[in-house]
C-alpha cells in the first residue's frame, strides 16, 4: 500500500469550503473540492492543515496561488497512472491542455482525446476527474454552450470562470459553440 499525505486548504474564495490535496511519493493523486455548511460538520476543517513534504509543499503553492488568482501552470508531479482507464487518462490530459480564458465542448475534448464520437463517455470520464482545478473540468460546457454540469456543484463552477477573470450576467447565458471565454463579460 502506498504512504499518503494529505493537506486541507482554505482559500478566502471558497468561503466556508476548501479542498484536500493528497499526494502519494510519485506526486498529486487527488484534489477534492467541498462545501461546508456551517455547524458542528464544519469544526474539524475551521483550520488549514500545514502540508508536510516536497510533493505536498509544492502542490499546495499552485493551488493557493491559483485560488489567489494567479496564472498559475501547476507544474508539480502526478500520479495518476493507476486511477481511471486509459480512456479516461486521455480525457483528464486534454482537460490539462485546455488554456485558461478558454473552453470546450464535451466533443471538441471528444475529439482531442482521439475519440472524436464519444462525447457523452467523454462527459463520464470529466465527471470521475480526480484533479479538478489541475485539470480544469471546469472549462467544458456542453455542446449548445451552455454551462452544463460539474461534479462539485455549478455554482463553483462559475466561481472557478469568475476567478480566472471570466463573468457571466446570468450562469443561463450561453456564449455561441466553439466561442472562447472572450465572448462573454470579461470582468
Amino acid at each position: 500500500m502506498q504512504d499518503l499525505e494529505s493537506a486541507i486548504l482554505k482559500p478566502g474564495c471558497l468561503a466556508g469550503g476548501g479542498l484536500r490535496v493528497t499526494v502519494s511519493s510519485k506526486g498529486i493523486r487527488r484534489v477534492e473540492l467541498f462545501e461546508v455548511a456551517p455547524g458542528p460538520a464544519s469544526r474539524a476543517l475551521r483550520g488549514a492543515v500545514d502540508p508536510a513534504g516536497k510533493i505536498l509543499e509544492q502542490a499546495c503553492g499552485e493551488l493557493r496561488g491559483y485560488f489567489s488568482g494567479e496564472k498559475i501552470s501547476f507544474r508539480s508531479p502526478l500520479d495518476i497512472d493507476s486511477l481511471g482507464t486509459p480512456f479516461q487518462r486521455r480525457v483528464w490530459k486534454a482537460l490539462f491542455e485546455i488554456p485558461r480564458g478558454e473552453f470546450r465542448t464535451y466533443g471538441e475534448l471528444a475529439a482531442r482525446a482521439g475519440s472524436p464520437r464519444a462525447a457523452r463517455a467523454v462527459g463520464q470520464a470529466v465527471g470521475k476527474n480526480p484533479l479538478p482545478v489541475i485539470f480544469p473540468c471546469h472549462r467544458v460546457v456542453a455542446g449548445d454552450g451552455s454551462l452544463g454540469g460539474f461534479s462539485c456543484g455549478v455554482s463553483l463552477k462559475v466561481l472557478l470562470l469568475e476567478l480566472e477573470g471570466l463573468a457571466l450576467d446570468d450562469p443561463g447565458d450561453r456564449p455561441p459553440p466553439g466561442a472562447r471565454w472572450s465572448a462573454l463579460r470579461m470582468s
